[in-house]
């Protein structure tokens, strides 16, 4: 084998570890998600793993927009507050 090819495995490690953690992100998103109905779980599922990087990337833009503006447990609209004030948010109940 020449040594050409070697220089090669860096990139092809890089981007199965890549994609991995993209597909595993996506599946374990796509898991957790409470408004996707079984069907359309499977069938997003079935995207992920069948067109690796263009099904992981579609449904975490899709659940993003989703859940963007989901209500939170107790009702209340979801909170607006960005930087260190979401923080103050958090830590005073």
């Amino acid at each position: 084998m020449p040594i050409e090819y070697l220089m090669w495995a860096p990139l092809v490690v890089l981007s199965l570890v890549l994609y991995l953690t993209l597909a595993a992100a996506a599946l374990y998103s796509l898991a957790g998600s409470p408004w996707v109905s079984s069907s359309a779980r499977r069938g997003w599922m079935l995207a992920v793993v069948l067109l690796p990087v263009v099904g992981s990337v579609l449904w975490l833009a899709a659940s993003h927009r989703r859940t963007a503006g989901f209500p939170t447990d107790d009702g209340d609209k979801p909170s607006t507050l960005e930087g260190p004030e979401i923080l103050l948010e958090v830590r005073d109940p």
